[in-house]
Parts: C-alpha cells; sequence; structure tokens
C-alpha cells in the first residue's frame, strides 16, 4: 500500500509539472552565443569586403578536406578602400563532409571563420546533396545581414582567467562582422558616406608613352600591369565575351579586341597595338607556343589554380602526352585517333591534325574590323573548352533537371555511350542519338544542331549555295527545303522521310497495277515530300 501511495506520488507530481516540450519549428530556443553548428565567412563592413584572404590556412587543416578557396589580388586595395593586398574570390564548404571540429576557426589568422550560432546555420536538410556546397556568397550572407554573433573559445578562456585573477575581463579580440558593424555602415550610407571607408588616396594606374611605331596617334597612354593584374584583366574580358555567347548575341569588337590586347600582353612592358584578333603583338600569326618558347593555352585553359584539372600544370602534361602520342603513331604510320587530335585542338597544339585552334579563334588576317566570334560555324564547345548548349537548355537553377551539371551530366554520359557502341561497330539507339541532338553534341548522328541554330551564310552566288539536305549526290532523293534535315532518328530525319516517300509511291503504283485511282494523301504525301506522281500508262 505504501508502495502504491508513492507511485501515485510521483505520476502526480509529473502530471502537475509544467511542460518543457516546445513547438518546433514555430518556436525555438534560444542557442547560446557558444553553439557550433557549421562554418561561415565573416563579413568586413568598415571595407564591404570578407575578412577572408584566400591564404588557405583553413584548407590545409582540414581533417575531412571539405573546404576549397581561391586568391585574387584586391581591386579595393588599388581604390585605396581596403589594405588587403589580397582578398579571396571563391570559396566552397560542403556541408555534407563537414564535422563541425572547428579547426578552422581556430588555425584563421584573419578571423575570416566563425562556426555559425544562429538556427538558420543548423537547418540545411535538402533532397540532393549538391545543394551542401556553399559558396562565398551563401558562406557570407549571414555575417552580411548581422545575424552572428562571433565567439572564439580564445576569448572565452583570456576571460575567465581575468575573473580568476581579480582583474578586468579583457576586451574581445574578435570583432569581425559584428552586429553592430554593420549598424554603423548602414548608419555611413544612410548619411550619404561610402560603403568602404577611404583609408588613402587610390593607386594612379602605371603608363608609359607610345611612340609613333607602337601606335597610331601620339601621346597616347598604354596600361604596363603585373602578370596577376593582366591575368584578372583578360579573364574578366573572357566573362564578357562569354556571356554574350551564351545569350545567343554577338560579341561586341571591343570585348574581342580587349581579349586580344591582355592575352598577348607581356608584364611590365607597354600593350603593342591590337593588330586584329588573329594577329599577335609582332604581326605574326598565333601558335601554340609564345615568342619565349613556352606553351600557349587557348582562352580559359590552363588558368585554373594549383592542383585543378585546368591548372597550367596538368593542361601542359595533357598536351605533351597527346603530342609525344601523336609522334610515335606518325613515325608508326598509324591513324591518329579522335581523342588524341581533340586533346591536341582542345588544348592549342600546332600539331592537331586537321587544322589548329588559333585558325577559328583568330583567323590570320583579320583586322581590327573582323569579328573573330564569325571565324566558323558553331559547335558544341566554346573557345574556352567548356560545353555549349542550346539556347533555353542548361540554364535552369541548381538541382533542376535543366541546371547545367545535370544537363552536362546527361550528354557526357551520351557522348560516353555513343563512343563505346561506335567503338564495337553497333548501331546507336533513337534515344541516345536524340540526346545528343537536343543538348548541342557535336556527335550526334545525322548532323548537330547548331548547322540548323546558325546556319553557314549564303554564298555570293545566293542560288549556287550549298545543296540542301537530301541533294542528288550518290542516288540520293531530294526533298524540299527543309525535309528530311533532322537528325538520325527524328520524324524529319532523312532516313524517315525517304521511307515515307517510298511508301506512298509503292501505293500509288499498287493502285494503277489494280486499275484503281491513287488515293488523294497518297498524291498528296508525294507530292510534299517532293516526289512525282506516277500516272497510267496509256
Amino acid at each position: 500500500m505504501k508502495g502504491i501511495v508513492k507511485g501515485l506520488g510521483v505520476t502526480l507530481s509529473a502530471a502537475l509539472r509544467k511542460p518543457v516540450t516546445i513547438q518546433y519549428p514555430d518556436d525555438r530556443h534560444a542557442l547560446p552565443v557558444r553553439e557550433r553548428s557549421f562554418p561561415v565567412l565573416t563579413w568586413d563592413f568598415d571595407h564591404d569586403e570578407p575578412f577572408c584572404t584566400g591564404c588557405n590556412i583553413c584548407v590545409r587543416n582540414c581533417p575531412v578536406d571539405c573546404m576549397t578557396a581561391v586568391m585574387q589580388d584586391n581591386p579595393k586595395y588599388v581604390e585605396g578602400t581596403s589594405n588587403r593586398r589580397k582578398v579571396v574570390e571563391k570559396f566552397w564548404i560542403d556541408y555534407g563532409r563537414c564535422m563541425r571540429c572547428n579547426i578552422c576557426v581556430e588555425v584563421c589568422p584573419f578571423e575570416a571563420i566563425v562556426m555559425d550560432n544562429t538556427w538558420t546555420g543548423h537547418e540545411h536538410s535538402s533532397y540532393d546533396r549538391r545543394d551542401l556546397h556553399m559558396d562565398i556568397d551563401e558562406l557570407t550572407k549571414a555575417a552580411r545581414e548581422g545575424r552572428i554573433q562571433a565567439f572564439r573559445p580564445q576569448d572565452n578562456i583570456a576571460t575567465i582567467e581575468a575573473v580568476i585573477k581579480g582583474e578586468a575581463a579583457p576586451e574581445e579580440s574578435f570583432k569581425g562582422g559584428r552586429p553592430e558593424d554593420r549598424q554603423a555602415q548602414l548608419k555611413r550610407i544612410a548619411e550619404g558616406g561610402p560603403a568602404a571607408i577611404q583609408e588613402r588616396e587610390p593607386e594612379k594606374p602605371k603608363a608609359a608613352p607610345v611612340t609613333a611605331a607602337g601606335a597610331g596617334a601620339a601621346g597616347a597612354e598604354v596600361e604596363i600591369l603585373s602578370e596577376s593584374k593582366i591575368r584578372a584583366k583578360r579573364m574578366r574580358a573572357e566573362r564578357e565575351a562569354k556571356e554574350y555567347q551564351d545569350r545567343g548575341e554577338p560579341v561586341p569588337q571591343e570585348v574581342l579586341d580587349r581579349v586580344a590586347l591582355y592575352t598577348n600582353m607581356k608584364p611590365g612592358e607597354p600593350a603593342a597595338a591590337a593588330g586584329g584578333a588573329g594577329v599577335a603583338a609582332g604581326g605574326e600569326v598565333l601558335t601554340g607556343t609564345n615568342p619565349d618558347g613556352s606553351m600557349r593555352f587557348p582562352p580559359g585553359v590552363g588558368d585554373g589554380p594549383k592542383g585543378d584539372p585546368n591548372s597550367a600544370e596538368k593542361v601542359r602534361a595533357r598536351r605533351m602526352r597527346a603530342e609525344r602520342k601523336f609522334q610515335e603513331l606518325k613515325a608508326a604510320g598509324e591513324e591518329i585517333p579522335e581523342d588524341i587530335a581533340k586533346t591536341l585542338y582542345d588544348l592549342g597544339s600546332d600539331l592537331a591534325p586537321g587544322g589548329s585552334i588559333w585558325a577559328t579563334l583568330a583567323p590570320a588576317g583579320a583586322g581590327a574590323g573582323g569579328a573573330a566570334a564569325s571565324a566558323g560555324p558553331l559547335t558544341g564547345t566554346n573557345p574556352d573548352g567548356s560545353m555549349r548548349f542550346p539556347p533555353g537548355v542548361g540554364d535552369g537553377p541548381k538541382g533542376d533537371p535543366n541546371s547545367a551539371e545535370k544537363v552536362r551530366a546527361r550528354r557526357m554520359r551520351a557522348e560516353r555511350k555513343f563512343q563505346e557502341l561506335t567503338a564495337a561497330g553497333e548501331e546507336i539507339p533513337e534515344d541516345i542519338a536524340k540526346t545528343l541532338y537536343d543538348l548541342g553534341s557535336d556527335l550526334a548522328p545525322g548532323g548537330s544542331i547548331w548547322a540548323t541554330l546558325a546556319p553557314a551564310p549564303p554564298t555570293a552566288a545566293g542560288a549556287a549555295a550549298a545543296p540542301a539536305a537530301g541533294a542528288a549526290d550518290e542516288g540520293k532523293m531530294v526533298f524540299p527545303p527543309g525535309i528530311g534535315i533532322g537528325p538520325k532518328g527524328d520524324p524529319n530525319s532523312y532516313e524517315k522521310v525517304r521511307a515515307r516517300r517510298m511508301r506512298a509511291e509503292r501505293k500509288a503504283n499498287e493502285a494503277l497495277a489494280a486499275g484503281e485511282p491513287i488515293p488523294e494523301d497518297v498524291a498528296a504525301t508525294i507530292r510534299e515530300l517532293g516526289g512525282v506522281v506516277p500516272e497510267r500508262a496509256n
């Protein structure tokens, strides 16, 4: 009896106790400042840029290798609004691999990275692991919005030691991106001031007078830049040109001239006058080697960071292997495989069979008025070697079936399958052929989509231009313009159009042989597909 009463007492005390649960996600506990979720980058509101310089110390110390950082020259240093000569250009963290160990925070010498102590730092559920790859905009968003109260264990330890010794608590050393700094910046902007504090006078660009032999206008000035600044300006011009190409618009000549200017400019030397997209500073046609004997790569190739597949070292190694293999096969009198030929072409080697990429990117003799963008028909790759997709393809958001990543994966799988079937001598299925055509691959059987989207311009003779698809060479049938030009497997492909016409002609002959009139739909099909309706023999 006594035990029953005790048990009922425990039950009643629990029943009358105030509940401790909350209605998540409508209600949330306040997180302590020591809370540690995922690492994010802090923001310097005084100079309106990240604290991170891209030094890669956190990348090298990360035990799970989930971080990547790229450094660049800081343009705000030249403007005088920052004292950092270097600043981060790109930063990625794979939250799917991060184990939240805090090592990156402890080793960072610039107070540029902290562990997010907000609820948004925890809630990253996703259906696709690729959505957990955070770039620099996503990593700095919390700091830019003033939602993080940065915390470092070192500051807490120093405060505890001071309290034990009876001393005043030291001022916190971690001042990266605090909310009060953001409020100060907003107040400065509201008062008509700049977003970044002007630290000193902007640097004047270095310039040197150009002699009459070097430029048409006497007294004109050109830039003298360092290697890093030349590279940065060239990459910006190439990105601008690629934006025009992605929109399907012609690249303006001034953008092409800037690409050619910074491609041929030498560090510490005045730029030579741009003599045309296809001519180097001295007037010679571009080749796969620079005047000093070093390798020249096409725009966008070999400019990746060290260790990247597109780094100068790895690109040079691939090209040298391909050139060595080419020499061996040529000495043995054997045929050059397509993959070797494509590697030589894409990486700018002069040994590329069938012509050099330099003739396509920058045709010889093209003057200042010539447009390098029209130096040949469109293909499935951009001049920088990246994939080109037809308009409307690959422009979806990340994670969408029409995103660039997923479209590229589908096209690469189709191209790989095409190569395997071709090597085995097997027929290409219609779904593979359609995928290659729809996604802009040059391997599409029966013709490329680029010939349809961007047909070659007509010749001066007008009617003497190239014949339409299905021309009567080698005994092929002749179809009206626009008929029989689709890719293999398409209802408008040459094979399927020919089959429809042959079936219609056979039915017409059978009707005549039976003494019956030719059905009107059969006659219409024959006329539509460019055939001649047979007549009854007298």
